[in-house]
């Protein structure tokens, strides 16, 4: 813990340190989303701030794979271009990109976090399967997941050096 910001041990906590607590971080990032984000832009962006959009927007996933990278791509570019937005005190979504086969990449900041401190990777390592159930109980992404879309959360620290990541396979909440 020592790692992390002073807001941390105040008991503001980065996404993951609030989905090991039960906690859904602030609607900070749904409130301060434009008005103008497509349905499926903010979908994605629920699974990233723990809110749940009762799965609006989705219905533009049921196409095939190519017109849902399409999608997905469009929705991710919104995104990016909206953003950062910020999710608590220390955590940040930058944006987020898409690759071939439905896999959506989010990139997260965790700001004042050093990478290059002794344990703070290790403690990213061992909180990953508590990353991990925290996003499994968003219903919308057990949803995601039947439409065979991997999401892939990835954080960096200070100057951007990756800190670890979480992925969630399409079958992976199935089973939560």
């Amino acid at each position: 813990m020592r790692d992390f910001p002073f807001a941390v041990r105040a008991g503001l906590a980065p996404l993951g340190l609030l989905m090991v607590t039960g906690l859904t971080p602030a609607a900070a990032a749904q409130a301060a989303a434009p008005a103008s984000l497509s349905t499926l832009a903010r979908l994605l962006l629920g699974t990233v701030d723990g809110r749940s959009t009762g799965m609006s927007g989705v219905t533009r996933l049921t196409g095939g794979v190519a017109s849902s990278d399409a999608e997905l791509n469009t929705a991710c570019q919104e995104l990016t271009r909206a953003g950062p937005f910020t999710l608590d005190a220390a955590t940040r979504l930058e944006g987020c990109s898409v690759s071939p086969g439905k896999r959506v990449q989010f990139r997260l900041s965790l700001v004042g976090v050093d990478a290059t401190r002794e344990g703070t990777v290790a403690f990213m390592a061992s909180a990953r399967p508590v990353l991990e159930r925290g996003i499994c109980r968003n219903p919308d992404v057990p949803v995601l997941g039947q439409l065979g879309i991997t999401l892939n959360y990835r954080y960096a620290g200070i100057g951007n050096r990756p800190l670890g990541e979480v992925t969630i396979t399409p079958d992976r909440c199935s089973a939560k």
